[in-house]
């Protein structure tokens, strides 16, 4: 149950442009005043915060569920020792 929540919380949406985040000087960008372009005048750039929102807000999501599991999870042996006391 664990792993499928951590993979499908780790899974983004929004795939990182390539050609906008290499940086080999041997790999020979096509185009490179059109890549200077799109930098410069922001292109996908609020798509990247929202990505970068969006995955801290899944991370922030997976930590409190494994949190709270292991709480419940403790409240239970709590409880269970508690209960095999009486008897």
């Amino acid at each position: 149950m664990l792993t499928y929540l951590k993979s499908r919380l780790r899974r983004s949406p929004i795939r990182e442009d390539q050609m906008l985040r290499r940086s080999d000087s041997r790999d020979g960008v096509k185009n490179v005043q059109f890549v200077s372009f799109l930098q410069q005048s922001g292109f996908r750039k609020r798509a990247l915060d929202r990505h970068d929102k969006t995955k801290r807000f899944k991370r922030a999501v997976a930590l409190l569920a494994i949190w709270s599991f292991l709480l419940a999870c403790g409240w239970i042996a709590y409880e269970s020792a508690e209960a095999l006391e009486l008897f």
